[in-house]
């Protein structure tokens, strides 16, 4: 069978100098995020500096400064540097602000930090806003973007947008998508990065998963919007218990994995795990919390799928009719299985698929099981006969599993993905590999 090798170029917007080469995995922040406005004790600088070492051995290639006390934050900095990590840089004190209201510090000394920090290597980006809402908060993340982008052009001048946007608005509104083009036009950012943490919001409901969240809409808001303006799209998402919540004992980590997949799904680029309690770090000692198999098994598997990833355009999102049925929220943003270019039927409740292709028109398939409690089989029929090939979570290679086929079987742990490259029958059957090309 011919193996093909193509090239793939880095992605970022077009408009701005950074470019992204390797799928990123980001963590918020290897420190207890929820303590850091109190000042730092050495047991918890000692647990941070434990905590950078447990992130990197769990995967990660980006470590984040969220929210962190500066002692904290530059703890982080020096550990990163000497374990050969890489970091995110915040500091809230110093420079940028949080959401509406909140900015910390009193002169934006942006242009301070940059100049104090840049020896360090490990130090790949700065959170220049965390989650700007207001016109004035947009106009200056510009400008600190702009001036990051002229004096570091190898740094990543990063902002995320405010999730929670809707909550202030009501649904008739259409309140979103308007904030969401206002944030892109505005700040015109490297890359498209928002997060939603929907376990524990007024609307979850454990009957239903998250069949009724609009973490799914706002995914497809970010998704059209970010594609429209050819710029790489990011997500965040929760992998946590949330502690005054009543689900506080029921949170496990194929809830997390759903929505890290939820992400690929839409043909993200770039994933961030937030967790400040009890999740793969342990926060009592900064070793190896209750969910660092699992998340350090995610990460080298998303890992591992990352060079194909990479190279990939999403197309569409479909979902079966289990989710938010007739929710206002999804109005206009729903593509039906009948628009779909590779599948004929199949899907099962709780299942969602995605269809990709790359520069050279190879046609990508993803399967999502939403259900984070109840493992998904089923058998898809296919619009052709086609070759399909699985796309491997060990090494990202690819295998022929039907040749010459009008349907495949799959099978979805909870909270699982799976990737497929689907041939054309009429073609000789191959492989593809992808390298980086800059």
């Amino acid at each position: 069978m011919q193996h093909k090798l193509l090239t793939r170029k880095p992605v970022g917007n077009p408009r701005r100098v950074w470019k992204q080469d390797t799928l990123l995995l980001n963590v918020a922040s290897a420190g207890p995020m929820n303590s850091s406005w109190k000042g730092q004790s050495e047991l918890t600088l000692r647990n941070t500096r434990r905590g950078v070492k447990t992130c990197i051995d769990a995967g990660f290639n980006m470590i984040g400064c969220l929210w962190a006390y500066p002692e904290l934050a530059m703890d982080i900095v020096r550990t990163a540097e000497r374990y050969g990590g890489n970091v995110l840089f915040q500091d809230l004190h110093r420079f940028g602000g949080m959401g509406a209201n909140n900015v910390f510090c009193e002169t934006n000394d942006y242009k301070g930090v940059i100049e104090d920090t840049k020896q360090w290597s490990c130090i790949k980006g700065y959170c220049m806003w965390d989650e700007p809402i207001l016109q004035e908060h947009l106009e200056e993340t510009r400008r600190m973007i702009d001036y990051c982008e002229q004096v570091r052009p190898d740094v990543l001048p990063y902002t995320v947008a405010n999730p929670d946007y809707n909550s202030r608005c009501r649904w008739e509104d259409n309140a979103y998508a308007p904030y969401i083009d206002r944030y892109l036009d505005t700040i015109d950012p490297a890359q498209m990065s928002f997060d939603y943490y929907p376990v524990g919001k007024k609307e979850y409901d454990p009957t239903l998963q998250l069949d009724n969240s609009t973490m799914w809409s706002d995914l497809e808001i970010v998704r059209r919007a970010a594609q429209k303006r050819n710029i790489p799209m990011w997500f965040a998402y929760q992998a946590q218990r949330y502690p005054w919540h009543k689900i506080y004992y029921t949170f496990h980590f194929n809830m997390a994995r759903a929505m890290a997949h939820a992400g690929i799904l839409y043909g993200c680029k770039g994933l961030e795990c937030y967790t400040e309690f009890n999740g793969f770090v342990d926060p009592a000692t900064g070793g190896r919390g209750v969910y660092f198999d699992e998340q350090k098994r995610l990460n080298t598997e998303l890992l591992a799928l990352g060079n194909t990833l990479m190279a990939l355009n999403c197309d569409r999102v479909i979902h079966d009719d289990t989710l938010l049925p007739d929710h206002p929220s999804m109005e206009g943003l729903r593509t039906p299985l009948e628009e779909s270019e590779l599948l004929e039927s199949g899907l099962v409740p709780r299942t969602s698929i995605s269809e990709h292709t790359d520069s050279y028109g190879n046609r990508y398939l993803m399967v999502l099981n939403r259900d984070y409690d109840q493992v998904a089989t089923m058998s898809l029929k296919l619009k052709n006969t086609s070759h399909v090939y699985a796309v491997s979570k060990e090494d990202g290679e690819q295998s022929l599993i039907a040749q010459t086929a009008d349907d495949f079987h799959v099978y979805l742990e909870p909270g699982d993905l799976k990737l497929y490259r689907i041939q054309d029958a009429t073609e000789d059957p191959f492989t593809v590999e992808y390298y980086i090309d800059k």
